[in-house]
């Protein structure tokens, strides 16, 4: 089963009535109110590159919680208004814009409001959108672990997740339909399928190129989907070389002459974990017929204390019983994410007998339906 991959008090609206004083006339290009923080708290405006946060401003709230930048918006981008680094908004802002932003400094991640930003309102709709159906996926996950063995509600769960990925799919689309080429396009393509959503890559990478051709999250992400066609179907999957938790080498060469599924997971991913009895499934019905796994883990990444040991526990946890896991454990580092242009987790490859790409993110009867097609 897979899973796909932010935070609500009463939000005070505060006017520009309240700044008066000459608001046209003024140099400020951002202001709000941030209740229920002390005055003197510094806010900072953060520009986000793919390379660099950059400070772009700060400002110090006033008694009533106000504040203001003075620097104007002349690169449209992704922003950010951070209190600290468990605080803070994600914007987009275009060029001139000038928005005023108010919210509840104890929970400000869910409790803010925006106007003079249309881009950032719609960037807030995708990741409540997002927000939403990954708390959903999180309760199934905790009911699925208590019934492990209860198929009939293992299935049921199954398609209430698929039902809450849907919709959730829907708004992404919906949002990118609606201005293809826009930054918060950028942000929602790269949450769906990148094989099942191909086109929709291709639609908002042209549309950005042609406005923002020279912006560097924009240039990234043109290379990104010109790389897709690497991994299309009928070519070979590129080589992998890493270590097992022995520490021994494995590659992938290593396995030609078996139908090998190629398995990106992680210890901490929640939809790899509640796809991987699908794959135990199918590998203990064709493992005597040709097919192994290959998984490569994510593990490694900032906030786990003990990756490795991690991912050792969820190896034996989950029951994944073939020999082939390998890791560099440096999790979105890995060397892996680059070669096959990794934008989520999970995320799988079957690929032949002579190592040439059969089929991409193959899940659930999708993956069932191909082997029996090749073995049976």
């Amino acid at each position: 089963m897979e899973f796909r991959i932010k935070r609500v008090l009463t939000i005070t609206v505060v006017t520009l009535f309240l700044f008066s004083c000459g608001e046209e006339s003024r140099d400020t290009f951002i202001l709000g109110t941030i209740t229920n923080l002390d005055q003197g708290t510094l806010i900072f405006l953060d520009h986000l590159n793919p390379s660099q946060i950059i400070t772009k401003d700060t400002a110090i709230l006033d008694i009533n919680g106000r504040f203001n930048f003075d620097s104007r918006i002349n690169e449209s981008g992704y922003y950010r208004l951070k209190i600290n680094n468990q605080t803070f908004i994600n914007l987009v802002l275009e060029k001139n814009d000038s928005p005023i932003i108010n919210g509840n400094g104890k929970n400000l991640i869910e409790n803010y409001t925006i106007e003079g930003s249309e881009e950032s309102k719609r960037l807030k709709e995708f990741q409540a959108a997002y927000s939403k159906n990954d708390f959903f996926l999180d309760s199934l996950q905790k009911v699925y672990q208590a019934n492990l063995n209860d198929q009939k509600l293992v299935i049921q769960l199954q398609e209430s997740k698929d039902a809450s990925i849907s919709r959730m799919n829907n708004t992404f689309i919906r949002l990118i339909n609606e201005k293809s080429g826009s930054l918060v396009s950028l942000a929602v393509v790269q949450q769906l399928d990148s094989v099942k959503y191909a086109d929709f890559y291709e639609q908002v990478a042209k549309a950005l190129t042609k406005k923002l051709s020279d912006n560097p999250w924009v240039i990234s992400f043109h290379n990104k989907v010109k790389s897709m066609d690497n991994l299309s179907i009928g070519k070979p999957a590129p080589e992998i070389t890493l270590n097992d938790p022995e520490g021994n080498s494995i590659s992938l060469s290593s396995l030609r002459g078996k139908v090998v599924l190629i398995d990106f997971w992680a210890s901490w991913c929640r939809p790899c974990r509640m796809e991987n009895p699908n794959v135990v499934k199918v590998y203990n019905r064709y493992k005597n017929k040709g097919f192994d796994v290959l998984s490569i883990s994510l593990d490694g990444v900032q906030q786990q204390q003990t990756p490795k040991q991690d991912w050792i526990n969820a190896i034996s946890s989950d029951g994944l019983i073939w020999k082939n896991h390998v890791s560099d454990l440096q999790g979105w580092n890995s060397s892996m994410v680059a070669l096959y242009g990794l934008q989520s987790i999970p995320f799988t490859l079957l690929i032949d007998k002579e190592g040439n790409i059969l089929g991409k993110n193959l899940r659930d009867k999708e993956l069932e339906h191909k082997l029996a097609s090749i073995f049976n």
